[in-house]
């Protein structure tokens, strides 16, 4: 037998939807103010507004609930379902906080009081005004003489999908992703098309297709929000391009933010960030060849023996300029490595190179010259002497010259990291500000460290994240992925490629990507190290949006990818079972919600065995497996199952 759920008050998702809905009822607008923790305000969100005859009273009014404290940590799940809150059921916790800055501008009178009752009418009069009141009743008593007739309002869903995409109702809205839900891909797909055409702003619906697992659901999802997006799905549309490869359909997205960019400054700042793809280069000498370092910057007698050379070359001949910039190149490498090492006289080595360049007097070799001056100055923490050098080492060009490789790639370096801090300086003096020619240079210079198989991890890691920051998920998902390949060992480098595809693209396809990158990987123990934590996290991520099969799956993955690393490689074996440790324990919980204790228990004895001392380590989750262990011991005992119950006794407290 059914249950029959009790009503609820029909709360719409925003103030343009209230709007929509009372011109087109002829309905009254019911604002509701409420705050957490005080006794009124508790007593109407706990117990008031879900009395059944009060929420029948809000049947003759549209609905809106303004409050600022979020109940849930998120709106949307991974698979972009609405996480509703569940103090004002049907909202968003984000729309019952974002909606209260404009009902305060049109209609509180410059003051904020809640709990708080508003009822307005269709010409926007306020009809009336409680608040501040010793009795909530005088609130009930208000919308009860105030309220509109529902009888005489079109409130009924309708059932044709074209004039579901012009309803601004929750109801409607609700309906067509309920379609989407319970629909196959084909059904989904002609939906997502329909959507196209929509006038009711469908953003919620077309989040849901933005994170589908099948490409011509999502394809379907972006071309329409390509052609329905306002300025409020500029996340959807930047969501959309961090997944978009085919440049048709990424270009239908990006001339939709030039089209909103014309009144929208957010949008045009997003625009501005897909157009840095034309032939700008870096100015020579840094674009040739480079000639082979006369040093090796990473062995710190290599470096001495280049000083003791240079400083023999220009006792006899101090006038010798290219021995001059090779004296400070090789002074602010020592420099470089005594700051890497540890060692003393850091700001000492760094200052004598700059002292060095300045008195190279080659105009020839002053690009170079100005090199070793950004080098030292940024190294030295002074930003403002390393930008006047690197904007001299950027614009004395010369054709001929041929820069020794330390020095390129140390200037590149920090040029970019030069860059990458300005444009969050930038960002920061004003959110609307284009970062166009700072990702410009940025990508100029990421792209020909790569092309020179340079490899330099905080370089790379910062100008990946200024794309990450301006947008361009997908040009910086695709660059983690090529760094992860040359620093297969890197947690900060694995940590960043993770995340960036568990939001882009979601946990089953991080979870694909990892096994690839084992099928690629020359140290099979690391690769299956890092892709059994990813299959970790995913199972956490399945787990949190109750996708129970697939948590199980992931955690199994999990624990299968870490024991296969620890077998592989001893050196991994402690941290590989601590972690596998927590997948038992995450796939223990699930399986006994499934039915499935005696598989939960092995589950759960197998990690004691393993790694007791993790049993009291907390998962992404914020769960112990000791923790999980007690609250099935604690459910086996209420289902009168004592014998099971007992051989978890070992892992209780």
């Amino acid at each position: 037998m059914a249950v029959k759920l009790a009503p609820t008050i029909a709360w719409q998702r925003n103030l343009a939807d209230a709007l929509a809905e009372q011109k087109r009822t002829g309905l009254p607008l019911l604002i509701a103010v409420n705050t957490d923790g005080e006794v009124f305000n508790d007593r109407f969100a706990g117990t008031v507004y879900k009395d059944p005859a009060f929420v029948e009273l809000t049947r003759g009014y549209i609905c809106v609930v303004a409050s600022p404290d979020p109940h849930n940590d998120r709106d949307y799940d991974a698979l972009g379902n609405r996480v509703e809150c569940p103090r004002f059921p049907g909202c968003t916790c984000s729309e019952h906080k974002n909606i209260e800055p404009l009902l305060f501008e049109r209609w509180f009178s410059g003051t904020r009081n809640a709990p708080r009752h508003l009822g307005i009418s269709t010409d926007g009069k306020v009809m009336f005004d409680r608040y501040l009141d010793n009795s909530m009743q005088l609130a009930i008593d208000a919308i009860r003489e105030h309220r509109g007739d529902p009888a005489t309002a079109v409130l009924a869903v309708p059932t044709e999908v074209a004039e579901l995409f012009t309803r601004r109702d929750a109801a409607s809205r609700r309906e067509l992703e309920r379609r989407y839900r319970t629909g196959d891909d084909a059904a989904r797909i002609a939906l997502l098309r329909a959507a196209g055409a929509a006038t009711n702003e469908p953003f919620d619906l077309l989040r849901m297709g933005l994170r589908s697992s099948n490409d011509e659901v999502f394809r379907a999802t972006a071309a329409s929000l390509a052609a329905v997006a306002t300025s409020d799905a500029l996340i959807d549309v930047e969501d959309a391009l961090a997944r978009v490869a085919d440049p048709a359909l990424r270009g239908q997205l990006v001339a939709r933010l030039g089209e909103l960019g014309r009144k929208d400054p957010a949008a045009a700042r997003l625009h501005s960030h897909f157009d840095i793809d034309g032939d700008a280069r870096l100015p020579q000498p840094w674009r040739n060849a480079w000639r082979a370092a006369a040093f090796d910057g990473n062995d710190r007698e290599s470096i001495e023996a280049e000083l003791d050379r240079c400083e023999a070359r220009l006792r006899g001949n101090p006038d010798d300029a290219a021995t001059r910039l090779q004296l400070a190149t090789a002074q602010a490498a020592l420099g470089l490595w005594l700051a890497n090492s540890g060692g003393k006289n850091v700001e000492l080595w760094l200052s004598d190179a700059e002292h060095s360049a300045a008195k190279v007097g080659d105009e020839t070799l002053a690009a170079e010259a100005a090199a070793v001056a950004a080098i030292a100055a940024w190294h030295r923490a002074d930003p403002a002497a390393a930008a006047k050098a690197i904007s001299l080492a950027l614009a004395t060009a010369n054709s001929d010259r041929s820069p020794d490789a330390w020095l390129a790639r140390n200037l590149l370096a920090v040029v970019a990291q030069s860059t990458v801090q300005n444009a969050y300086a930038k960002a920061q003096a004003d959110a609307n500000a284009s970062l166009r020619g700072e990702l410009t240079r940025t990508r100029l210079v990421l792209e020909m460290l790569s092309a020179r198989e340079v490899v330099d991890e905080t370089t790379d890691l910062l100008g990946y994240g200024l794309l990450e920051y301006a947008g361009r998920r997908f040009d910086a998902r695709a660059g983690l992925r090529r760094l992860v390949g040359k620093l297969p060992g890197s947690a900060a480098v694995h940590e960043r490629w993770r995340t960036r595809l568990l939001v882009d693209l979601g946990a089953d396809a991080m979870r694909q990507a990892y096994a690839e990158f084992v099928d690629q990987a020359a140290d099979v123990a690391t690769a299956e190290w890092f892709a059994g934590y990813a299959a970790l996290v995913a199972g956490e991520q399945h787990t949190r949006d109750a996708r129970r099969d697939e948590a199980i799956a992931a955690y199994t993955d999990a624990v299968t990818r870490l024991t296969r690393s620890a077998t592989a490689n001893a050196d991994f074996a402690d941290s590989a079972h601590h972690f596998t440790v927590l997948g038992l324990a995450g796939r223990a919980e699930l399986l006994h919600a499934a039915g499935n204790d005696e598989a939960a228990i092995a589950d759960l004895l197998r990690a004691m065995a393993l790694r007791a001392a993790s049993l009291d380590a907390d998962d992404g989750l914020q769960r112990k497996p000791r923790g999980i262990a007690g609250r099935i011991h604690r459910d086996l005992l209420q289902a009168g199952k004592a014998e099971l119950a007992a051989k978890l006794q070992p892992l209780l407290p």
